[in-house]
């Protein structure tokens, strides 16, 4: 049994829901974990926030009863919705051992009537050697197969863990094994400890390794990830599920998350927010407070930041706009902008999975969107487009206007070329490089907004693109319109492999459209 739809998607990310018997939640979704023994909030307040999905650790709720005393986890905690249940494996990370066996927490969670149950995985952990990894690979395999065997309940979806540390052949070995299970969620485990020293890169690829792996039918879950600020970057790898409880641990110590970072209350001022807790009192009367009281109402806005940006990363997703909001938040934090910087090497993955199409148009900010899926299915189409060999290219600049043809400067400059046999045009532009005029008024090269950056170097990359592209046209004839900083450049490029007599720089700044019409008619027709 497995409820999990999709609904939309934008890189690896995607908008949908899970079922489970207990009702249905949205996805991408953080499981906020319930202390059993010391819950903090209500069913009214998960409603108010719009929370429909829980956690808590069987293997908690377990210790310390006698073997008859078996509560119904959702009458136990007054939730009435979906309730997930970790099995102790966290305890084993950070104490050794549990004093439970995998089979005995399998029926255990079983019997207290979860919707989603873990089995009792053994963590890689950040510290373990090659041996160690290999073995929690190993283990947790053979565990899960035992897990398979004695479930007698198919309306509980059971969570298959991926293991392997920071060893990512590991985690690919793991995720592979587990593929082949029948798991209705895959979690990826031991990514906490690398969350908590900022080493997002490893994660990023621990992230991606698993992917590669696991049908796109099956959701993912990211064991301990509880930071909003992260979220963006974790979605669109493909993570659809969370659990954390650092909402209230992080309120133990004062301190207030928002989706660019934490702050110790001490530190401030006033809040930003304008949820219940930072509405109804200021950084200062909160410390003044009492500490449960404090405790809760941090841990109220912590929550409700949590599940803030879960709702715009899903609306990011809709409008086809997540690595907009990837970017935004890469420059809260180096460490989120060195993030940003390894998921661009995995760009392929993400464009494959991105859609053609998309409801609005994208910025280009700069260097790090040269990454974007849109980007590459760009250099990937020109290669498709069918320029004769030897051709008479006419180079026109991409900057003011979209389609770039509807500039008034070259619009009618283009029309008198564009049915010529011997003449191609192409236009140069600051996002996309090479756009031949084929593909001027196609998504999403149209409906594109970018920045003429400050850094010289960006412009002579991009020039090295255009210049290697229009080499391997092998050109009869190169006129090239120079206007701006990238025209410079793109002058500068192509003056060191074609003659003069093969290449014509027109300075198109200040020209009127029938003036520049007739160099360019001119400087065509020269015979080489």
């Amino acid at each position: 049994m497995s409820g999990f739809r999709v609904f939309c998607k934008d890189l690896l990310g995607r908008v949908g829901s899970l079922t489970t018997k207990s009702g249905s939640f949205q996805t991408p979704h953080m499981f906020p974990v319930v202390d059993p023994n010391l819950p903090i909030f209500s069913q009214d307040v998960f409603n108010g926030l719009g929370i429909r999905a829980i956690m808590t650790n069987a293997y908690l709720l377990k210790r310390g009863r006698s073997e008859a005393d078996v509560p119904n986890v959702h009458k136990f905690l007054n939730f009435k919705e979906t309730v997930a249940t970790d099995s102790g494996a966290y305890q084993i990370l950070e104490y050794g051992k549990v004093g439970v066996d995998p089979e005995e927490i399998v029926r255990y969670q079983e019997r207290i009537d979860t919707d989603i149950g873990v089995i009792l995985d053994i963590p890689t952990g950040y510290r373990s050697g090659p041996a160690r990894a290999r073995w929690t690979v190993d283990e947790t395999v053979r565990r899960a197969d035992k897990a398979l065997a004695i479930r007698t309940r198919n309306d509980i979806l059971w969570i298959g863990p991926i293991q392997g540390g920071i060893y990512v052949k590991e985690v690919a070995r793991s995720a592979k094994q587990m593929a082949r299970r029948d798991f209705a969620i895959y979690a990826l485990g031991s990514p906490t400890q690398l969350m908590e020293s900022q080493r997002f890169e490893l994660l990023i690829d621990m992230i991606m390794a698993t992917k590669r792996e696991l049908s796109p039918s099956k959701p993912l879950h990211l064991f301990g990830a509880g930071h909003p600020a992260l979220f963006p970057f974790l979605v669109a790898m493909g993570c659809d599920l969370f659990d954390s409880a650092a909402y209230a641990l992080y309120a133990r110590t004062d301190r207030y998350l928002t989706s660019e970072g934490t702050s110790d209350i001490r530190e401030m001022e006033e809040f930003p927010c304008l949820c219940e807790t930072c509405r109804n009192a200021t950084p200062r009367e909160l410390l003044r407070a009492g500490k449960g009281k404090r405790e809760y109402a941090l841990s109220y806005h912590n929550l409700q930041a949590c599940f803030s940006e879960l709702r715009r990363i899903r609306d990011a997703i809709r409008k086809g706009r997540l690595w907009d909001l990837m970017e935004q938040r890469a420059y809260s934090h180096p460490a989120l902008k060195r993030c940003l910087n390894r998921i661009t090497r995995h760009a392929e993955e993400l464009e494959a999975s991105t859609p053609v199409v998309k409801p609005r148009g994208i910025f280009h900010f700069g260097s790090t969107s040269d990454a974007r899926p849109e980007n590459l299915r760009h250099l990937s189409r020109i290669r498709r487009v069918i320029f004769p060999r030897r051709a008479r290219l006419l180079l026109l600049p991409g900057r003011w206007r979209r389609p770039y043809r509807e500039d008034p400067r070259y619009r009618s400059t283009v029309s008198k070329f564009q049915e010529r046999e011997h003449a191609r045009i192409m236009f140069y532009s600051i996002p996309y490089g090479p756009v031949p005029l084929e593909l001027d008024e196609t998504y999403p090269i149209a409906q594109t907004e970018s920045v003429e950056p400050e850094d010289s170097s960006a412009y002579v990359t991009k020039a090295e693109i255009i210049s290697q592209f229009l080499r391997n046209l092998s050109p009869e004839r190169v006129v090239l319109v120079q206007d701006g900083r990238l025209g410079e450049a793109v002058g500068g490029e192509l003056k060191t492999w074609l003659p003069r007599s093969r290449l014509a720089i027109v300075n198109g700044v200040g020209l009127r459209s029938d003036q520049l019409g007739r160099i360019v008619d001119r400087k065509l027709s020269i015979q080489t």
